[in-house]
């Protein structure tokens, strides 16, 4: 059993509940939540405080995993227009079959980003990639050149 004394920040074993301890009695503790309630439980249901694990961002196919990227793949990155980031973005955000699927495009990190540019990115209008063949053409081929 973990030794506890009063002013530690405590939980309850599930962390359902959290706060001060502010009395022990027995085999009693009493925790003052942060709401200024209180709450009595067994002393062998508390233990010292753990901060909740930060919940890791997951899509429909895993989690995020953001790979670093290479100096060319950053200067890529750097020379999309902002005509056509707005666009790619627009297209991946009204792509989500539904709410909460999977993280907007702003949300992305870079490695992500440049991956789905590299899949939007030919679906986009003509009209838009007339003038930016070469980009189009060099994201395109730095898509066979990653890992």
């Amino acid at each position: 059993m973990v030794r506890l004394s009063i002013g530690d920040h405590v939980s309850d074993i599930k962390g359902t509940h959290d706060g001060k301890l502010v009395d022990i009695d027995g085999t009693t503790g009493y925790v003052l939540q942060s709401n200024g309630v209180e709450i009595e439980f067994p002393l062998q249901q508390l233990k010292p405080y753990e901060a909740p694990k930060v919940a890791e961002v997951r899509t429909l196919s895993g989690p995020l995993r953001d790979k670093l990227l290479n100096s060319s793949q950053k200067a890529l990155l750097a020379s999309i227009p902002a005509s056509l980031m707005a666009a790619i973005a627009k297209s991946y955000d009204a792509g989500s079959i539904e709410a909460g699927s999977r993280p907007p495009f702003a949300a992305l990190p870079d490695s992500k980003r440049l991956e789905i540019i590299r899949i939007y990115l030919p679906t986009l209008p003509q009209r838009l990639l007339a003038s930016h063949m070469n980009l189009v053409v060099a994201i395109r081929d730095s898509g066979k050149s990653s890992p």
